[in-house]
C-alpha cells in the first residue's frame, strides 16, 4: 500500500480501491477487504417495470400548485405521460382535458390564485393540495412548486415593503410548502420534492435586489430542508430558470428587438423554452432517480455560468 498520505482516508484505506470497490457496491467493498460493517448499503434502486409509489391506487400521485405559467403545464403533462396521476391548481384552458387523455385522473384545487388572499403566502395553499392528494389517492410521490414575486430595485431606492412582499412569497411561501409536504413523505419514507426559485439568485441584475436575494436565500433554505428529509429517503431540490421563452415573453422583455438584445447574452445564444425545462424537471419527480438531492439546478441557457472575462482569446 502507498505511504503517500495524501491517498488515503482515515482509516488508512487506499483511496483507488475504494473507489474501484465502489462500483460493485457492498460486494466490492468486501472483495477489497474493506468490510461492509464500514458502510450502510440500502439497495433503493427504483425497480424500472414497476415503479414505486405512495399512493393507495398502484400509480404514481404528483402534486403541482401551478399549472398556468412558468413550467407548470408542460411538466403536468410529462408527468401524465410517465403514468401519473395528478393534484394541481390553476391549470391553463384546456390542460385537464389533455391530462386525462394521457390517462391521468386529475384533481384541481379551485380558489388558488397568483394575486390576492389564497396566493403562496397563505399556508393553506400548500396544505389543501397536500389533504386532497391523501383524500383521493391515499398519498402522493413528489410535488412541484412554483412561488414568486418579481418585484425589484436597488440599494437606494428598495422598499420595506417591497422587501417584505418578496420575502413573504419567495421564501416564506418555500417554507409552507416544504412543511406541508416533507411530513407524510417522510413517514412513507421515500418522495421527491421540486420547488422552483430562479437562476437570477445565482447572478441577477443588482437593482432587483428583493427577487434576487430572497431567491438566494430561497436556494439555501431547500439545501437545508433536504438534508433533514434526506435520512427518511426524500430528495429536495431546487430548480432555477430564467430566459424561457413563455407566449407573452417578447411582451414581458419589450419588444422583439430587445429579446434579441437578451438572446445575445446568453452562452448558447437564444431564449429556452417551457418544454426543455420541464424536461429536466421530471427527471426528479417520475420517481427513477433517487440519488439527487440538495441540489440548486439553474436553466438559463448558461447565463448563471457566464466566464467571458476568463477567455484567453480576450485576455
Amino acid at each position: 500500500m502507498s505511504t503517500d498520505n495524501t491517498n488515503l482516508d482515515s482509516k488508512g484505506i487506499e483511496r483507488r480501491d475504494l473507489l474501484k470497490a465502489g462500483a460493485m457496491g457492498a460486494a466490492g467493498l468486501a472483495v477489497a477487504g474493506l468490510g461492509v460493517n464500514t458502510v450502510q448499503a440500502k439497495n433503493i434502486i427504483p425497480d424500472q417495470e414497476k415503479i414505486w409509489t405512495n399512493s393507495n391506487t398502484g400509480r404514481r400521485v404528483a402534486i403541482l400548485n401551478d399549472t398556468a405559467l412558468q413550467i407548470g403545464a408542460p411538466l403536468a403533462i410529462e408527468l401524465a405521460k410517465a403514468g401519473h396521476d395528478l393534484v394541481i391548481a390553476q391549470p391553463e384552458k384546456g390542460l385537464v382535458k389533455k391530462l386525462k387523455k394521457l390517462g391521468s385522473k386529475v384533481v384541481v384545487i379551485e380558489g388558488v390564485e397568483q394575486e390576492g388572499p389564497n396566493d403562496e403566502t397563505n399556508p393553506n395553499h400548500a396544505k389543501n393540495l397536500v389533504d386532497a392528494a391523501i383524500k383521493n389517492f391515499g398519498g402522493f410521490d413528489s410535488a412541484y412548486f412554483r412561488t414568486a414575486f418579481h418585484g425589484g430595485a436597488d440599494i437606494l431606492n428598495v422598499t420595506k415593503e417591497q422587501l417584505q412582499k418578496s420575502f413573504d412569497s419567495n421564501f416564506v411561501a418555500v417554507v409552507s410548502a416544504l412543511q406541508a409536504v416533507l411530513p407524510p413523505l417522510m413517514e412513507a419514507g421515500r418522495g421527491q420534492v421540486v420547488i422552483l426559485t430562479s437562476s437570477s439568485s445565482v447572478q441577477g441584475p443588482y437593482d432587483f435586489i428583493p427577487y434576487v436575494s430572497l431567491r438566494a436565500a430561497a436556494n439555501n433554505l431547500i439545501k437545508c430542508a433536504a438534508m433533514t428529509a434526506a435520512e427518511k429517503g426524500v430528495c429536495v431540490n431546487a430548480f432555477g430558470t430564467n430566459f424561457l421563452n413563455y407566449p407573452d415573453a417578447i411582451k414581458s422583455y419589450g419588444g422583439k428587438d430587445k429579446m434579441a438584445h437578451v438572446e445575445s447574452k446568453l452562452p448558447i445564444g437564444r431564449m429556452g423554452e417551457p418544454e426543455e425545462a420541464a424536461h429536466m424537471a421530471v427527471a426528479l419527480l417520475d420517481g427513477k432517480n433517487m440519488f439527487t438531492t440538495g441540489q440548486a439546478i439553474m436553466i438559463d441557457g448558461g447565463y448563471s455560468a457566464r466566464m467571458d472575462d476568463l477567455k484567453f482569446s480576450k485576455w
